[in-house]
């Protein structure tokens, strides 16, 4: 069934590369877009029958041109709301479809990227997640986190979630590195996700902890 999904997706996709932002399956990721080409490449997302748009990292942060190297892979999101506002912009949610390894890519004539893209490492993005993981030593380690780093957050808010994908959410939100969201991103399986997030957030929580120690 999944395949058969994957056969009527898109072999090429406009790409959208964001610094320290990734994607994942069935999240939602809201967009302010102004900049004159990813205007053009939302004008032509929005008029194609999938809507898909590849959100994608740079490796080398702080480069804008056409030549800065991208991480081979990203999240294909639907465009699922557009909202056109004043001084030629756009608001737009995705929502995340599938991951997918970039075969190659280039900028076409109206500047933004595209790329011809591999789906297949990824038909499990399609399955729905049944699994029992507990969040609780997840949630117990994020409000550490976000406490230790002076970030203000509804705490009421982690403990009512019961969100499958919470891990995806918070590697989403939280301003963990750039090289761990593309790793926690790479990680195939939910249930490693859950896993590889919760040893990075303990591992900043004793970093902390150590160094407000040696501070007293």
């Amino acid at each position: 069934m999944e395949k058969k999904i994957l056969d009527n997706f898109p072999q090429q996709i406009p790409l959208f590369p964001l610094e320290g932002v990734v994607m994942f399956p069935n999240t939602y990721l809201p967009l302010n877009i102004f900049e004159p080409r990813y205007l053009k490449m939302i004008n032509k997302a929005i008029s194609s029958d999938d809507r898909l748009i590849g959100i994608i990292q740079p490796k080398t942060l702080g480069l804008k041109n056409s030549k800065t190297s991208m991480y081979d892979i990203g999240c294909a999101g639907k465009i699922v709301k557009f909202e056109e506002i004043k001084y030629n912009r756009y608001l737009i949610t995705l929502k995340g479809i599938s991951r997918f390894n970039i075969i190659k890519q280039k900028v076409n004539k109206q500047n933004f990227r595209i790329a011809d893209v591999d789906w297949k490492p990824f038909t499990q993005d399609l399955i729905k997640v049944n699994h029992n993981d507990n969040f609780f030593h997840l949630k117990v380690a994020l409000k550490k986190y976000l406490k230790l780093n002076n970030i203000n957050f509804n705490m009421e808010i982690i403990d009512k979630c019961e969100d499958l994908n919470l891990a995806d959410q918070i590697t989403m939100i939280c301003p963990i590195t750039s090289k761990e969201k593309q790793l926690l991103l790479e990680t195939l399986l939910l249930s490693k996700r859950n896993h590889l997030l919760l040893s990075m957030l303990e591992s900043y929580n004793k970093e902390a902890n150590l160094s407000d120690i040696i501070k007293h």
